[in-house]
């Protein structure tokens, strides 16, 4: 079980913890980082089937919201065109893609009868 990604001036440690997941984080405010973080963990749950009841998490929650945060920070570098990069290796960022919607919820390959 895992916890949630989160920056705090205060508490060091919760910036180290997320520069060494993720390296090139937005660490020059603080605050702007956690507020992307908030939102990738509140879109996590909201889009989570089920959640304990503890304060501890499954670490693909907690692996969808490091996820999340980036996508999230790169939209927020999108330029006027709408994409993110030059010349030939550019992409547009999407707001939960399928990569970080089937880490929430896996796809158990049984068919889905209605």
């Amino acid at each position: 079980m895992y916890t949630w990604y989160v920056v705090d001036a205060e508490d060091p440690a919760t910036v180290q913890r997320l520069r060494a997941a993720w390296k090139d984080a937005p660490i020059e405010n603080l605050e702007v980082l956690d507020m992307i973080l908030d939102t990738a963990k509140a879109q996590v749950i909201a889009y989570a089937p089920e959640l304990p009841s503890d304060d501890e998490y499954p670490s693909r929650y907690v692996l969808a919201q490091l996820m999340q945060a980036r996508t999230l920070w790169a939209a927020g570098q999108v330029t006027s065109a709408g994409t993110v990069g030059e010349g030939e290796y550019v992409f547009t960022p999407r707001p939960m893609d399928k990569t970080v919607r089937t880490i929430i919820r896996p796809e158990d390959g049984k068919p889905d009868v209605g």
